[in-house]
């Protein structure tokens, strides 16, 4: 949503995945099944992954191919993909 209302392009061509409650303050919550999600967004092509802060050494642990950012806020999550190099 935010890629969609915000000027160019915030992938910059990757394929992203991203996973999380977002809470009505803007930080990112956890979620259950980390490892299975990571793995679904590979399998589906991501070559980026968000997820909350608090799982990403797991998720990192599950991930093959594909880059896990940890984000604590939707900010985060944002200044994630500013920060990336096209793909």
């Amino acid at each position: 949503i935010v890629d969609v209302l915000s000027e160019g392009n915030l992938t910059k061509g990757h394929r992203v995945g991203v996973t999380g409650t977002i809470n009505l303050d803007g930080t990112v919550g956890n979620i259950g099944g980390i490892e299975q999600k990571v793995r679904a967004a590979e399998h589906a092509g991501a070559d980026v992954i968000l997820v909350p802060a608090e799982e990403a050494a797991d998720a990192r642990k599950a991930a093959r191919s594909a880059r896990v950012v940890g984000v604590a806020t939707i900010s985060d999550a944002v200044t994630a993909l500013n920060g990336l190099q096209p793909a």
